[in-house]
């Protein structure tokens, strides 16, 4: 037998030649079907069979018949051998049936084996479930979890075999006989329904069930059924109420500006802190086109904002964080720096746009024009390969740096933009370059991802390298030109001085942010051309 399975490549085999041995390998190693003999070297077969079906051990036995003992198949069969086959001394019945009916015993038995496991699993996470589930059939309960009985205060055999009607409260009415079964019927079958429930000691609790047959296909097996105490439910809705409200109020007296925007551009909602600021009453705003009312047609500089807020609108996630002007009810022209989240309905389209504004306008420099602070941003990059978009995307994050800092610290950091080939001859790496070697389409400084990359490498020492396209080249560089001859204000640091150096040697533009005073400095030939006390 050995070697006609040998022969074959479809199953791999091991032979003993006791019955002691079989049972100690038995017991070591996962087998598919043992093949025996009616009589082995220490015991009989009826015997082994005894001894290995005592021991736990599944495995199926085809039990070949060499003695043509006329009984051996009937003892054979009732002592757990799954089919008995007749020896011949030639050979002859090892032949093409006998390994086809060996695969067949080996498939079954791993069908089984996969069944048996399913159902260990399956039977193990009901059991483990938090939600209270027991099987009906018949109109009894057959089986339940540990957390019914635990649930409605009863012992596990109080409750098996007993009417499950029993545990619904009948409020002065009769109980309906399918109250635990009715409800809407999902794509996946369950029912859900709510029901009030009634514990051992009497008390009631409303609840949340949901019933489906083990199989639809053959709805005698019985129905399963969870429940759910919707008592916690209920108080977590109470305070979530009670939460929303405080959020309605921290909202409303937030010293930020609130604005809830529809797709087509119009305000939901402003807070009032926002109503303030702009000027405008209560309510005055609701419903009213952002363009025209809290944002011009176009800024001083000539930007088109109407352009800029349909951009917002249809791509969100690239402004997830914007810094543009904008004015009052006045005419007063002020700048925020917005904040900006989308809202989306289930199948992906906007539904609003939350946007949390901050005043950076710089009323210090000159109270008399108190937008110039940004109305330089044209001059600025006059005769450079920065683009306005991408100036405007870095000066946003230096503003969020320095108005927010990183993990509650206040941090300072660098960046230059522009002529970024010079730059990098000018200047060399601190660390390993966390942007080498990126897609560039990954590398734009416009990307969300790329935004919080940026304030979390800002911990870092050095400067940050952008191209006048918006390309991120690189982090945590330090500037090698000389700087002692770089005249600068009182009170600016080394940081300041290598910025002025290299913009001095290059056409790049550096814009730094202080680690102390919450301030903003512009750089372009050597020299500030700009002090932003964001801070304020």
């Amino acid at each position: 037998v050995a070697m006609f399975l040998q022969s074959h490549q479809e199953v791999a085999s091991t032979s003993v030649t006791s019955g002691q041995e079989a049972v100690s390998e038995l017991a070591t190693h996962q087998y598919d079907l043992i093949i025996a003999g009616s009589r082995l070297a220490d015991m009989s077969a009826i015997r082994f069979l005894g001894r290995i079906r005592s021991e736990g051990i599944r495995t199926p036995v085809l039990l070949l018949d060499d003695q043509k003992d006329p009984s051996l198949p009937g003892k054979a069969l009732a002592s757990g051998a799954q089919s008995v086959v007749t020896a011949h001394a030639d050979g002859r019945h090892l032949n093409q049936d006998f390994l086809s009916g060996c695969l067949a015993v080996i498939q079954r038995h791993r069908l089984s084996e996969r069944m048996r496991m399913d159902n260990r699993v399956m039977q193990a996470v009901i059991t483990a479930s938090p939600l209270p589930t027991c099987v009906v059939r018949n109109g009894r309960i057959i089986w339940i979890n540990e957390m019914m009985a635990t649930t409605l205060g009863y012992d596990e055999q109080e409750l098996i075999n007993a009417d499950p009607r029993m545990l619904l409260s009948e409020n002065g009415e009769e109980p309906h006989n399918n109250a635990l079964l009715t409800g809407t019927a999902d794509d996946a079958g369950w029912n859900t329904a709510a029901a009030a429930i009634r514990k051992k000691d009497g008390s009631i609790f409303d609840a949340l069930i949901r019933s489906r047959p083990i199989d639809p296909e053959h709805p005698a097996l019985g129905t399963i059924i969870t429940g759910q105490d919707m008592s916690e439910y209920s108080r977590m809705k109470e305070l979530l109420r009670k939460s929303e409200l405080r959020c309605y109020d921290l909202v409303n007296n937030a010293k930020s500006i609130v604005l809830r925007i529809d797709p087509q551009g119009n305000i939901r909602f402003v807070n009032r802190f926002g109503e303030a600021f702009f000027g405008y009453d209560p309510d005055e705003l609701t419903g009213k086109a952002v363009v025209g009312n809290i944002l011009p047609k176009k800024s001083r500089s000539g930007r088109d904002l109407a352009s800029m807020l349909l951009q917002v609108m249809e791509n969100p996630e690239q402004y997830e964080f914007n810094v543009n002007e904008n004015m009052k009810k006045s005419g007063e022209r002020v700048w925020i720096a917005w904040s900006n989240h989308a809202i989306r309905g289930e199948d992906g389209t906007l539904v609003e746009m939350l946007s949390i504004g901050n005043d950076i306008t710089d009323r210090d420099s000159d109270p008399e024009d108190p937008v110039s602070a940004m109305a330089w941003m044209p001059a600025v990059i006059d005769g450079t390969d920065i683009t306005y978009d991408v100036f405007e995307a870095v000066f946003s994050i230096a503003t969020e740096i320095s108005r927010d800092g990183r993990e509650g610290r206040v941090i300072g950091t660098a960046f230059l933009i522009g002529d970024a080939d010079q730059v990098l001859a000018h200047s060399t790496q601190l660390i390993l370059n966390p942007f080498e070697g990126h897609d560039p389409a990954m590398r734009a400084v416009s990307r969300p991802d790329i935004r919080e990359t940026i304030k979390e490498l800002a911990q870092l020492d050095g400067a940050f390298v952008i191209r006048g396209n918006g390309l991120v080249e690189a982090a945590a560089r330090y500037v090698s030109v000389d700087a002692h001859d770089i005249a600068i204000p009182k009170g600016f640091g080394t940081r300041h001085a290598s910025i002025a150096g290299i913009t001095e040697v290059t056409r790049a533009v550096g814009i730094v942010v202080s680690q102390s005073g919450g301030r903003i400095s512009i750089f372009r030939h050597g020299r500030i051309v700009r002090v932003i006390p964001i801070g304020k």
